[in-house]
């Protein structure tokens, strides 16, 4: 049991009638209060917990106001649920950055694939494009890693014949590829950066 003196009247919690005159009395007071911290409907809430706690707790003792300390509960009620919000609203703040972080990884990766799918195609579609000898030579060079000696020997042919022929594809390529150089510059950036 506990006691309230309030206007100079000792009111007892178990007796409802009181308890109800009580929060008739502050109820409209306690909302409008807390509705400067916090929303309307957080407000109601938190002026019915604070009465709700002072029915349940039967260890609360008011030696001075009833109207102070009630006025403080639902004060302390109000910056605790401010408090709350504002550590999920970092939270929610990080999340949402992390996830945006990766979706634009996924979108750099994905564009990425993409951009060198492309490049890809119009490089082999270039290639193809080469007179017969002269793309056989390249693939050596270029995809085999063969060196001119060895392409040399074994087309039978000069080392002059096949630095000629390089150099007419890496020309033709250049030409052909030039419109995809935009392209190349931006791969290189985002590969450099990861």
């Amino acid at each position: 049991m506990y006691q309230f003196i309030h206007k100079g009247l000792l009111v007892n919690s178990e007796n409802p009638l009181l308890f109800d005159e009580l929060f008739k009395q502050y109820s409209r007071p306690l909302f409008y209060y807390a509705a400067k911290f916090v929303d309307d409907e957080v407000a109601k809430d938190i002026v019915q917990d604070t009465f709700v706690k002072l029915w349940t707790n039967q260890t609360i003792i008011v030696n001075q106001s009833i109207n102070a300390l009630i006025f403080t509960m639902v004060r302390n009620s109000c910056l605790q649920y401010l408090e709350k919000q504002k550590v999920r609203s970092r939270h929610a703040e990080s999340v949402k950055q992390l996830l945006q972080e990766r979706e634009l990884q996924y979108y750099m990766d994905e564009k990425s694939s993409l951009i060198e799918q492309e490049l890809e195609d119009k490089l082999n579609e270039v290639i193809q494009k080469l007179p017969e000898r002269c793309r056989q030579i390249f693939v050596l060079s270029r995809f085999e890693n063969k060196k001119n000696r060895e392409i040399a020997e074994e087309l039978d042919i000069s080392v002059k014949a096949v630095e000629k022929q390089i150099s007419k594809a890496l020309s033709t390529i250049r030409t052909e590829m030039k419109d995809y150089l935009p392209l190349m510059l931006f791969l290189s950036s985002h590969f450099l950066k990861n």
